[in-house]
């Protein structure tokens, strides 16, 4: 989201829908590092992720380990077949952070191979979308809560 409370969305190419930025974790990667490191090769935008402060379950602890950021929302998403992928029917685990640009001039850059078209989208805009055939009602309804009008 940036300062004027709109989100950035990718028209993707394999799903034909707006989709926000994202991706697997690579191997020693924390969700949150997915995230910024997924929103940098989609967008080209480097990104601070927003979260709630937890409490520091290691503060007396430090080499135990550290606290993560809390996701906005945690999905497990039915994942229809794809036999042109070679893909079955599975299940995906999506871990959904708030982020804001680092820096609000930073150049937006498409990842061709990922997407047709990147879009900053306001609240109003994101409600007129389609959930037919522009954007799946979960993303629509996600973004919608967090671009609350004031």
């Amino acid at each position: 989201m940036d300062s004027r409370k709109r989100t950035l969305l990718m028209w993707h190419k394999r799903l034909g829908r707006w989709m926000p930025p994202g991706g697997h974790v690579d191997s020693d990667e924390t969700p949150e590092q997915t995230a910024k490191r997924e929103c940098r090769e989609e967008t080209g935008l480097d990104v601070d992720i927003i979260g709630e402060p937890q409490p520091d379950l290691f503060a007396s602890a430090e080499a135990e380990g550290h606290m993560l950021v809390k996701p906005i929302a945690m999905l497990l998403e039915n994942i229809p077949a794809s036999p042109e992928r070679g893909e079955e029917a599975h299940q995906h685990m999506d871990f959904l952070f708030l982020a804001r640009p680092v820096d609000e001039s930073q150049v937006l850059k498409l990842a061709q191979e990922e997407g047709r078209e990147l879009k900053w989208f306001t609240h109003d805009e994101i409600a007129k979308l389609s959930t037919e055939t522009e954007i799946f009602g979960n993303v629509k309804n996600y973004i919608l809560a967090m671009l609350q009008p004031q």
